[in-house]
């Protein structure tokens, strides 16, 4: 009877040698598999800079990095990033439980900065061919007449449709922009559209899949790890990354990393559109996008410029004004000047991807 104990320490330490040699073995396993991976750069050799395959010149940040996620080839999804991010905060404690008092101060009016990463207004920092090279044959071969339908003046920006821009193209649209952020809960506002965007760090799952539908920003949560902002967004709207870009599913996913940093002492260049910016504040948003049509999860870096409004007249120029555009009116001009209105089963689908890029369009 005394040796049923040792035996049953012996078999729990041989349980236990199992299953460490079981992870070990996985881990061997996906760290040979990015071993085997080949980057896109490596794939595609000439395009691109160090920091993407699709990019036009090098990029400047504070904290943000280009490094893809996840090794080489990156995750094989945005929730098995999402958890990998998640256990790395677990592992020191996390997720932070903010209160008011510990919450960073994103206060302010902020606005795009498109200089940096490759999520900007239309398509700046991207070369046709690099983002071709991201892309599946036939997503790909799509893409290309796309792109060629933008040259020749055949293609018409949703957003001219009044509709809103879908998610991650709203990182790129000028306007203002303010963040609030609570414990459980943050709200970002979006000038364009009067768009509001909800994260939530309560601790919920997204909907599930018999209640989700796709949306124009999609459905976000996340968690603090210390003073970084870590959000999961799916469920999103199909549509195309901005104009000369390509176009996403409805499956795409993302996983953001946001952090207040202070660019003083780096020589960065910043796009205002003629404002004054806090030389001390800057959001560095790391973005990695996973979509079915993409080779591998494309990874770039967003930034927001803060708005000096210490004058008066700083503060009559950040006057926030609702964005007086109706998606999906029925109301039209007719060829002739009549003022008319769609009758059911009339109105062109103004939301789907096809209909933005046709031969027959002249866009003047």
């Amino acid at each position: 009877m005394k040796l049923m104990p040792l035996r049953g320490a012996l078999a729990a330490l041989l349980l236990l040698s199992s299953a460490l040699c079981a992870t070990t073995a996985a881990a061997q396993d996906s760290s040979a598999k990015n071993t085997e991976c080949k980057t896109l750069q490596e794939l595609n050799p000439g395009l691109g800079t160090s920091q993407s395959v699709s990019a036009n010149k090098e990029f400047v940040t504070v904290w943000g990095s280009f490094d893809l996620p996840g090794g080489p080839c990156g995750y094989a999804s945005a929730e098995e990033h999402y958890n990998a991010l998640l256990a790395a905060a677990k592992a020191k404690g996390g997720p932070t439980k903010h209160t008011f008092d510990t919450l960073p101060d994103w206060s302010g009016t902020w606005g795009t900065e498109n200089n940096t990463g490759e999520i900007a207004i239309v398509g700046r920092n991207s070369t046709r061919e690099g983002m071709a090279a991201r892309l599946k044959p036939e997503a790909r071969e799509v893409f290309m007449r796309d792109s060629q339908m933008w040259l020749d003046d055949h293609a018409i920006d949703p957003i001219s449709f009044c509709l809103q821009p879908n998610f991650p193209r709203w990182f790129t649209e000028y306007g203002y922009r303010e963040q609030f952020l609570t414990p459980e809960r943050s709200v970002f506002y979006s000038q364009m559209v009067n768009q509001l965007r909800h994260i939530y760090t309560d601790g919920r799952p997204h909907p599930s899949d018999e209640w989700i539908t796709p949306e124009w920003l999609g459905y976000s949560i996340g968690f603090w790890d210390e003073d970084v902002l870590v959000i999961w967004t799916k469920g999103i709207k199909e549509g195309i990354l901005q104009r000369n870009m390509p176009r996403q599913t409805n499956q795409m996913e993302t996983i953001e990393r946001w952090k207040l940093v202070d660019p003083s002492g780096h020589d960065i260049p910043i796009n205002t559109l003629g404002a004054k910016a806090d030389p001390h504040a800057r959001l560095e948003i790391e973005l990695t996008m996973y979509d079915p049509t993409f080779i591998q999860p494309w990874h770039t870096v967003v930034a927001y410029y803060k708005e000096l409004e210490t004058t008066p007249e700083e503060k009559e120029r950040t006057w926030v004004q609702s964005w007086d555009c109706v998606e999906g009116s029925n109301w039209y001009m007719t060829a002739e000047g009549v003022i008319s209105q769609y009758a059911p089963g009339q109105k062109p689908p103004i939301t789907n991807p096809d209909y933005w890029f046709n031969e027959k369009y002249k866009h003047q």
